[in-house]
């Protein structure tokens, strides 16, 4: 039975909305980056000797390179933090990793929604590992704790070069890969960070 060209308009709307070419529709936007602040690292000696003045300069330069690698690979927007707010908040090395509250108090004017909190270990001059706090800044809450090898870290000029790029680029992984956890309410979710960064699996 035929249908009148009343009927058959529905009919042809639809059919006609199923030609439109998909680039025509408005592509969705792209979600923001993340802010996100780095606290300088500080040196957690755990030997029975004195801190190595060379240690500072060491740490500066690990510091760089993980906030670079944060930016640039993964696509975060690193805030800065005031240093010399930074310095009057802690009186004592190792005081913002145990106070998380403080830290995040430190990273808000900048508008980071995270702060890592990190840390060189120095057991020996041999044994020594990167470890940061990942926290929201609105809460200041700890939501992980990521803990990344540098064996010889310091021994010598080469070792050391390699150490902090590698170093950051582990740190930045797994900081990452806190985030996008936290963000998809416990799932994987899609990682940020480039394949470059990303150790062998």
């Amino acid at each position: 039975m035929s249908r009148s060209p009343r009927a058959l308009a529905p009919v042809l709307a639809t059919l006609c909305l199923g030609l439109v070419p998909a680039r025509s529709l408005p592509a969705q936007a792209p979600a923001p980056p993340e802010h996100i602040a780095v606290l300088d690292i500080e040196l957690n000696n755990l030997t029975k000797d004195p801190d190595d003045p060379a240690d500072r300069p060491r740490l500066a330069l690990l510091t760089t390179a993980l906030r670079r690698t944060l930016h640039e690979a993964c696509g975060y927007e690193v805030v800065s933090v005031d240093s010399t707010a930074a310095r009057a908040a802690s009186p004592a090395a190792d005081y913002l990793y145990a106070h998380p509250d403080v830290a995040a108090g430190l990273a808000a004017p900048g508008g980071a929604g995270w702060v890592v909190i990190p840390r060189l270990n120095r057991v020996s001059p041999w044994i020594t590992d990167l470890q940061a706090h990942v926290a929201r800044v609105p809460s200041g809450e700890i939501v992980s704790n990521r803990v990344v090898e540098l064996k010889g870290f310091g021994m010598n000029p080469d070792l050391t070069a390699r150490l902090t790029e590698r170093g950051a680029a582990w740190m930045a992984d797994q900081i990452d890969q806190v985030i996008v956890w936290n963000l998809s309410g416990g799932h994987p979710g899609v990682r940020h960070c480039s394949s470059a960064v990303r150790p062998a699996e």
